[in-house]
This record gives C-alpha cells, sequence and structure tokens, in this order.
C-alpha cells in the first residue's frame, strides 16, 4: 500500500468519528456523560475512546476467539461501530499479549501491562445452579483463568470472589445448565 492510500486511509477513518460527534450534537447527546461499556481489554475511559476509535473494526479482527463484536447502527451516533465485549455471549481468554488491543494503532485500546484485564463481574444463581440443588458439578470452577481465580467451592457450592473476578465469561459458557446458573453483573451496579 502506497503512502497516500495510507494516508488517505487514515483520513477516511478520522471522518466516522467525526461525523458521529456531529450527529450526537444534533441530536443532543453530547451533554451526555457517556455510560460505561464493556471495551476491549487496555480500553482508555469511555469518554476519551469514543473521541480516540476510529472504528476501523482491527481489534475485531484480531481477536482469534470471536470476543470482540461492534455495536450496529441501532446502538445510535456515539455508539455504533465502536467494539464491545459481552463476556456471557463470547468469553474474552484473555489471549497472550491480547492482540485485539495490540491491533489498534488509535490510543484508544493499549495492551495491558498484566495477563489479566477487568471486564467486569459474574454472579452465581442458587435457584438455577446444580450444585445448589445437590448434585455436585463444578465445571465454572475448572474454567476460571488461573491466574487470577474468582470461582471458590464453599460447601460444594460455587462462590464468586468479587476482588478477584474479571469477568471474562469462561465460567458462563462452561456452566451446563439451561438458562445458565452464572451472569454478568450489570456494569455501574
Amino acid at each position: 500500500m502506497s503512502e497516500s492510500e495510507i494516508g488517505r486511509r487514515r483520513w477516511l477513518r478520522g471522518l466516522i468519528p467525526a461525523a458521529t460527534e456531529v450527529a450526537a450534537q444534533v441530536a443532543g447527546l453530547a451533554a451526555e456523560p457517556p455510560r460505561p461499556q464493556r471495551r476491549p481489554p487496555g480500553a482508555i475511559a469511555e469518554a476519551d475512546f469514543l473521541a480516540a476509535c476510529t472504528r476501523c473494526g482491527e481489534c475485531i479482527e484480531a481477536c482469534p476467539h470471536g470476543a470482540v463484536l461492534f455495536y450496529n447502527e441501532k446502538a445510535g451516533p456515539r455508539l455504533a461501530g465502536t467494539p464491545i465485549m459481552r463476556p456471557d455471549r463470547r468469553a474474552c481468554h484473555m489471549c497472550d499479549g491480547f492482540p485485539c488491543a495490540a491491533a489498534c494503532a488509535e490510543p484508544a485500546l493499549e495492551v495491558p501491562a498484566e495477563p489479566l484485564a477487568w471486564l467486569g463481574v459474574v454472579r452465581i444463581l442458587p435457584d438455577r445452579c446444580m450444585a445448589y440443588a445437590g448434585p455436585e458439578c463444578g465445571a465454572c470452577l475448572r474454567h476460571c483463568p488461573d491466574e487470577a481465580p474468582a470461582m471458590q467451592l464453599i460447601d460444594w457450592r460455587p462462590r464468586v470472589d468479587e476482588r478477584s473476578c474479571v469477568g471474562c465469561g469462561r465460567c458462563i459458557h462452561a456452566c451446563p445448565t439451561r438458562p445458565r446458573a452464572i451472569e454478568m453483573v450489570p456494569l455501574g451496579t
């Protein structure tokens, strides 16, 4: 790719956030502070993220597990096209080197220095959990990251240590019950 093509591509990428900001101002949304979102590992503060993200999709393409998704146009002009994480739908594997963050050419994502990045916290729903009904399970314990084991077995029942949980969602996907007995705690609660 020639330098002029690279320059043109960067210029075009810059138009998307600028157009989004103008649309948000016209819609009267710019005065509202942005609500927290589950962004890929290494995301900077939400307001700064929205200003820096060019919606190029490189982080989405770089994720080997398909865990980085994007908001569609229904999310509104501020969020449309930005990357999000939905660990309840697709678990984050906290890949070595965080390829999603490494793929970001802008300052929106920075490769985390630690092997894990915080995406949130999960909670057990005892009324759905097999271990609370009697039979032993433990599927969630076996999938919790070794670097920060947040799942503990107390009296043969799984419990979440909220101080250790990074919200990767691997336990959710390991849960054999339907509907699942583990859910993400909403951000901001």
